[in-house]
C-alpha cells in the first residue's frame, strides 16, 4: 500500500519528466528553428546574389548594349546583340564569363537565351535571363526574368497634327479613345478621359461666328491662330475646351472657354495647359529645363520618307532606299509586311469593286519597286495587313480591316466608302469593341501625295437644286477652273446662282496662295503647289478663304497679283513679274489632288456603290491618316445617309488639312475624332527601343 510520501515522489518524477520532455522539445524546437533560420538566411542571401545577377544583366544587355549601337532602334539594338554572339535562338551559358564575386563572398552566373517574338508588328526581341546565386558554403538560388525589347511609341502623340488648317474646326470634336467608355464622373478618378492634343505648326484659321469646335484637352501651337473674317489673332469666340488648366486628364464633359497660354514668357506654361501660343522647339527648350513643357511637338512637319535633297517631291532614289530597306529587315520604321485582300491591281477602262473576287497576297517586293495602282475592297472579306507594304502608286480603298500594320502610297490615297477594323476570323465578321482600344486592330495609311476621304469630286454642296441621286453623279462632279472659265454657261459650272468651286479647289486655290506669299518673302524658299485636274495651277487673288467666282481665281503667271492679308482684309498685294513667274513654276513641288488612273468619274462611281449599299449613320473611318502633303476630306450634309458626320477613330497628320464636315445642322458635331495613341507618324529616327522587364520567378534552389 502506497503511503502520501511515495505518491509525491511519484507525482515528483513524473512531473520532473514532463518538464524534461518539454524542455527537450523546446531545445529541439529552438534548434530546428535556428537551423530553418540560417538556411532561410543563406537562401536569402543567396537570392540576394542572384538579383543582384539579374540587375547585372539588364546593365549589360540594355544599356551597355543599347550605348554601343549605332541608334537607339530595335534595329540596330538587335544588330548588336548579334555582333556579341547573342543572335535569335542562341543561347550564352555564362553571360560575364567565370562567377562574378560580391563583396560579402556569394557570387553569380547569368545565363541568357534569346528568342524573337515573331508574332507582333515589328518583330520584339525577347531574352530569357536565368541568374544563379551562390554562397560559399554551396547554397544556392536561382531566378529567372523575361526581358523584352521592343518599339517605344513615335514621339508625336496628337490626334492632329497640321502645319496649316482651314475649315476642319467647323464643328469638330476630338477626344481621346476613352470617352467610347461613357462620360467622365468628375468624382470617380477611374472614368476619366486621357487628353486629346491637336498640333499646329504654321497656321490655324477658325471661322468668327459659326461652330469652332470642341478639344477635349489640348491646343498646341507655334505659329498663328487667327479668326478668318477679321484676321484677329486668337481662336474663335466658339471654340471650346473641357480640360481645366493645370488638369491632366479630362474630368467633366462641360464646356469651358480656352486660357491661352504663352509659352515666350517660359513660367506661363510650367503645368499642363488648354491652350498654347508660341510652344519652344528644340533649340530653345533651356528656359524649360531642356525639355518641352507638355510633349514634343515637332519643329518641322515630319515626313514618311525622308526627303534627302530637300525638293519635296519622293524621287526615286529616296523611295527605292525605304522598299529595300523595308525588305531588307533594317527599316527602323517600316518593317516588312503582307497584304492580302480582294484587289485589282493597274485597272483600266470599266473600274469597279472586286468583292469577295480576286483574292491575292502581296508584299512592297509586288507592289512597291515598280509603278502600280491598286484597288483594295474589304466590303465582303477584310483586307488582312501586318507589317509594312509599299505601293508605288495611287491606292483605292474601302471596308473591313484586320491585322496591324502599314500601307504606305508614293502616290494619293482614295478612302471611297466606310474602312472599319474587324474582330473576327476567318469568314466570320465580329465588331471590335472600341472601348478596349488595346485589343483592336492597327491600321496606318500613309500617302506620300495626297490623302482624300469621301466626296470631294461633287460640285458645291450647299447647292439646293441637287437632289441626293444627282449628287452621287458623275454628272455632278466639279470641272477645271479653267474648264469653268471658258464655259461660263455650263451646268456643273454654274448651277444656280452662286457660281463658285467644291471646297478641294477652294482650300487648293487658298494653299497655293499661301506659297506664293511665302515664296515672295524669301525667294529661296520651294513652294508646294496643288492641282486639280489640269497643269494650270490657281491662287485665290483676294484675301478671302470661302469659294469665289471662277474668274477671281488667278494663274502664276506675268501681272498676277498676290495679295497679302490680315483676315478677309488685304494689307498690301505684289504683281507677279515674268521672270517671278517663271522662277516660281520652276522651283515648285507640285501635287494633283485627282488621279489619271482613278479618275473623278471612277471615284464618284465606286463612292456612289458604298453609298448605296450602307444604312444611315457617320462615315466611318478606323486608323491613322497621313500625308506628307494634303489631306482633303469632306461629308455631304445634304446627303442624308451621312448627314454632315464622319466618326474618324485614329488620328489626322497632314501638313496641309483641307476638311469640311459641318453636321446635321446646329451646333451638333460633324467630325469627331477619338484618338487611338497608338498610332503615330512613323518619322525617321523617331523610331526607340524600350525594355519591358516581366516578374522574375523562382526556379530552384
Amino acid at each position: 500500500m502506497l503511503t502520501t510520501r511515495g505518491v509525491t515522489l511519484v507525482s515528483t518524477l513524473v512531473f520532473m519528466f514532463i518538464v524534461i520532455i518539454l524542455v527537450s522539445i523546446a531545445s529541439l524546437t529552438s534548434l530546428s528553428n535556428r537551423r530553418n533560420a540560417q538556411d532561410a538566411l543563406r537562401t536569402s542571401q543567396a537570392q540576394f546574389a542572384a538579383e543582384a545577377g539579374l540587375e547585372r544583366a539588364v546593365a549589360r544587355l540594355w544599356h551597355q548594349v543599347l550605348a554601343n549601337a549605332t541608334s537607339r532602334s530595335v534595329t540596330a539594338y538587335a544588330a548588336e546583340l548579334n555582333r556579341i554572339g547573342l543572335s535569335n535562338g542562341a543561347t550564352i551559358a555564362s553571360l560575364f564569363g567565370d562567377p562574378q564575386n560580391l563583396g560579402d563572398g556569394s557570387s553569380f552566373v547569368v545565363q541568357v537565351s534569346r528568342q524573337d517574338d515573331t508574332s507582333t508588328d515589328p518583330d520584339a526581341i525577347v531574352l530569357t535571363v536565368t541568374s544563379t546565386g551562390t554562397l560559399a558554403d554551396g547554397t544556392t538560388r536561382r531566378l529567372r526574368q523575361v526581358f523584352r525589347v521592343d518599339r517605344a511609341f513615335f514621339p508625336f502623340d496628337y490626334a492632329l497634327l497640321t502645319n496649316n488648317a482651314e475649315c476642319v474646326f467647323c464643328h469638330l470634336d476630338i477626344k481621346s479613345m476613352d470617352a467610347l467608355r461613357g462620360n467622365p464622373n468628375p468624382n470617380d478618378p477611374s472614368t476619366w478621359w486621357r487628353r486629346a492634343k491637336v498640333g499646329v505648326l504654321e497656321s490655324l484659321i477658325m471661322r468668327d461666328d459659326e461652330e469652332a469646335g470642341v478639344v477635349h484637352g489640348s491646343l498646341v501651337t507655334r505659329g498663328t491662330i487667327s479668326r478668318q473674317y477679321s484676321g484677329a489673332v486668337g481662336p474663335s469666340n466658339r471654340y471650346y475646351t473641357t480640360m481645366n488648366p493645370g488638369d491632366t486628364r479630362i474630368r467633366s464633359t462641360t464646356l469651358i472657354t480656352a486660357t491661352p497660354a504663352d509659352c515666350s514668357t517660359p513660367s506661363n506654361c510650367t503645368t499642363p495647359q488648354n491652350l498654347y501660343y508660341n510652344y519652344p522647339d528644340s533649340s530653345n527648350l533651356a528656359a524649360f529645363g531642356n525639355r518641352f513643357p507638355d510633349g514634343e511637338l515637332p519643329d518641322r512637319f515630319p515626313l514618311p520618307i525622308p526627303d534627302t535633297n530637300n525638293n519635296r517631291l519622293i524621287d526615286d532614289a529616296e523611295w527605292n532606299a525605304e522598299v529595300s530597306s523595308s525588305l531588307a529587315g533594317t527599316n527602323e520604321s517600316y518593317s516588312a509586311g503582307t497584304l492580302r485582300a480582294a484587289m485589282v491591281l493597274n485597272p483600266s477602262g470599266g473600274v469597279a469593286w472586286p468583292g469577295g473576287s480576286a483574292v491575292q497576297t502581296r508584299t512592297s517586293a509586288d507592289l512597291g519597286q515598280n509603278p502600280t495602282n491598286v484597288l483594295l475592297d474589304g466590303s465582303v472579306i477584310p483586307i488582312e495587313l501586318s507589317g509594312t507594304v509599299f505601293i508605288n502608286g495611287d491606292v483605292v480603298l474601302r471596308g473591313f480591316v484586320r491585322g496591324s500594320g502599314t500601307l504606305l502610297a508614293r502616290g494619293n490615297l482614295y478612302v471611297m466608302g466606310d474602312l472599319t477594323y474587324d474582330c473576327g476570323t476567318g469568314s466570320t465578321l465580329v465588331p471590335c469593341d472600341y472601348s478596349n482600344p488595346s485589343r483592336l486592330p492597327q491600321l496606318n495609311l500613309i500617302a506620300g501625295g495626297n490623302l482624300a476621304v469621301g466626296d470631294f469630286m461633287t460640285v458645291q454642296s450647299d447647292i439646293e437644286s441637287l437632289t441626293e441621286e444627282q449628287m452621287l453623279s458623275t454628272r455632278s462632279n466639279q470641272p477645271t477652273i479653267s474648264f469653268c472659265r471658258e464655259n461660263p454657261t455650263n451646268a456643273a459650272c454654274y448651277p444656280e446662282e452662286r457660281p463658285r468651286p467644291n471646297l478641294a479647289l477652294t482650300e487648293i486655290a487658298n494653299f497655293n496662295r499661301r506659297e506664293l506669299q511665302r515664296y515672295l518673302r524669301d525667294n529661296s524658299y520651294r513652294p508646294r503647289l496643288y492641282t486639280f485636274g489640269e497643269n494650270q495651277v490657281y491662287f485665290a487673288a483676294g484675301c478671302s478663304h470661302q469659294p469665289q467666282r471662277y474668274a477671281e481665281y488667278s494663274t502664276i503667271t506675268a501681272g498676277a497679283r498676290v495679295s497679302f492679308c490680315r483676315g478677309d482684309t488685304v494689307l498690301s498685294s505684289t504683281t507677279l513679274t515674268a521672270e517671278q513667274a517663271q522662277s516660281i513654276l520652276a522651283r515648285a513641288a507640285r501635287y494633283e489632288v485627282t488621279s489619271s488612273t482613278f479618275t473623278n468619274a471612277i471615284l464618284k462611281n465606286l463612292w456612289a456603290n458604298s453609298m448605296n449599299a450602307r444604312g444611315t449613320g457617320p462615315l466611318r473611318t478606323d486608323g491613322l491618316l497621313y500625308s506628307a502633303n494634303a489631306i482633303f476630306g469632306l461629308a455631304q450634309r445634304k446627303y442624308t445617309k451621312l448627314g454632315g458626320r464622319w466618326d474618324l477613330r485614329g488620328a489626322l497628320v497632314a501638313a496641309d488639312t483641307g476638311i469640311l464636315v459641318p453636321g446635321p445642322g446646329g451646333s451638333s458635331s460633324g467630325l469627331t475624332i477619338y484618338h487611338d495613341n497608338r498610332l503615330r507618324p512613323r518619322v525617321p529616327g523617331g523610331q526607340q527601343a524600350q525594355l519591358r522587364r516581366g516578374i522574375w520567378e523562382v526556379i530552384g534552389q
